[in-house]
């Protein structure tokens, strides 16, 4: 007979969150769900129109409210979050996001949609399993396999980004 689990083991950490869903948002929860993971999503107002009709069938969960938000996070399931795409089409709110969000879970991986160079290098430095992407330079395709975490993946993109 096996020890039942003791409680400091981690739980696993299985469910990808995605703040903001707008269009590249949407199509990173399909691409996810194409891998068969649990996603979830923040927005800050419920949407009217889906450019990918069948998010909300998707979706595990859909928290209406401000990503940046620990009570939001938390609701979310940021505790059991394995990655964290925070694509809103607000530069200051992901960046804001991805503190709050590496407060409540160190280990959670942020893909955030940035194209501020130099500040990304800093935030990386400061925050760790930290990666961002400029959506113009990048499909959603990269956005949500970043997110699954495949060292391939990672490779391939870093081969892409250097050029």
């Amino acid at each position: 007979m096996h020890p039942p689990p003791s409680s400091n083991q981690k739980k696993p950490q299985d469910l990808f969150l995605v703040c903001g869903l707008k269009s590249l948002g949407q199509h990173c929860v399909a691409i996810l769900k194409e891998y068969d993971v649990k996603v979830s999503a923040i927005e800050d107002v419920q949407p009217e129109h889906w450019e990918v009709p069948e998010i909300p069938n998707l979706l595990e969960k859909l928290i209406v409210g401000d990503c940046r938000q620990p009570s939001v996070l938390e609701r979310a399931g940021i505790s059991q979050c394995r990655s964290i795409l925070l694509v809103t089409r607000n530069e200051r709110i992901n960046i804001e996001a991805a503190f709050a969000a590496r407060r409540l879970n160190p280990h959670v991986r942020l893909i955030v949609r940035s194209d501020k160079q130099n500040f990304n290098k800093l935030l990386w430095e400061n925050l760790g399993n930290f990666v961002a992407f400029e959506p113009t330079h990048l499909s959603a395709h990269a956005f949500a396999l970043t997110a699954l975490d495949s060292e391939a993946i990672r490779l391939i993109l870093n081969i892409n980004n250097m050029g």
